[in-house]
């Protein structure tokens, strides 16, 4: 029923973007002498496959590139804490959304662009005047909106979360969370309780594995391995034995952080 629902939802949602980029985006009449929709149709209609596995390559260097660049300026920020004996990074697929989205709003001006630089800039508008008429709103004005209203705000959200990692150095971890705030800093020497966990559970009692090494400290405080980075079935031996080497510590164990009963 559940996914009935979904569906006509979503089908709807289709229905309803359409009608109303029909209405609100019509296709712009060209001041430009344009041939017949019938002269296009005959014109185009091979290249449009041909277009359509160019848009694809375009969307896929799209999403490699800011994929890329995301990653290699949260390594580079990291990097600033100095010397450092672990790193942990954030969830690789915090790094997706945005090079997805840049895929599909950026893409076809993308194509459209090196058609006109490469080749013929009267066959790109052409083309784009004859996609737009059959799909029956102009579609390039739409993806820019699209880019405009959605991806900026997605590419400062983004944005925020470059500066997320922990830097667990020699005296103690340099913790980076979401946003331009200060690192936190969590001195080993003041740990008092180290326990390593396999997960959480959720509200129907399973067991989701996100293994990771929790330390809680004097004041109250705690860090915890398994809210950076990627879910793990298990931890690090080399990061628990660090852990455990520099706080004097032997971690307890427990399936979830809530069933542990760390010593005051």
């Amino acid at each position: 029923m559940y996914s009935f629902l979904a569906k006509a939802a979503i089908s709807f949602l289709v229905l309803l973007v359409f009608g109303l980029a029909r209405r609100y985006a019509p296709v712009a009449a060209d001041s430009r002498s344009l041939p017949p929709i019938e002269e296009l149709e005959s014109k185009f209609s091979v290249t449009q496959w041909r277009f359509a596995a160019a848009m694809l390559g375009a969307g896929f260097l799209l999403f490699v590139s800011i994929h890329q660049t995301l990653v290699i300026a949260n390594r580079y920020w990291a990097e600033q804490d100095g010397p450092a004996q672990f790193v942990l990074y954030p969830q690789d697929a915090i790094w997706w959304i945005l090079p997805i989205f840049a895929a599909i709003s950026l893409s076809w001006d993308l194509t459209l662009w090196a058609w006109s630089l490469l080749g013929s800039k009267q066959t790109a508008s052409e083309y784009e005047y004859w996609s737009n008429s059959k799909a029956g709103f102009d579609a390039t004005k739409i993806l820019r909106i699209m880019a405009a209203v959605i991806g900026l705000p997605i590419a400062v959200l983004t944005a925020l979360a470059l500066p997320m990692h922990d830097s667990l150095q020699d005296s103690a971890i340099r913790s980076r969370g979401y946003g331009l705030h200060s690192a936190r800093i969590f001195k080993y020497s003041d740990a008092k309780d180290l326990a390593v966990i396999d997960g959480f559970r959720t509200r129907d009692g399973h067991l989701t594995r996100r293994a990771g090494c929790v330390l809680y400290f004097a004041d109250g405080s705690k860090w915890s391995s398994a809210e950076t980075g990627d879910f793990r079935k298990s931890v690090d031996p080399q990061l628990l034995l660090f852990l455990e080497r520099k706080t004097g510590l032997r971690a307890i164990h427990a399936a979830t952080e809530e069933e542990l009963r760390p010593e005051n």
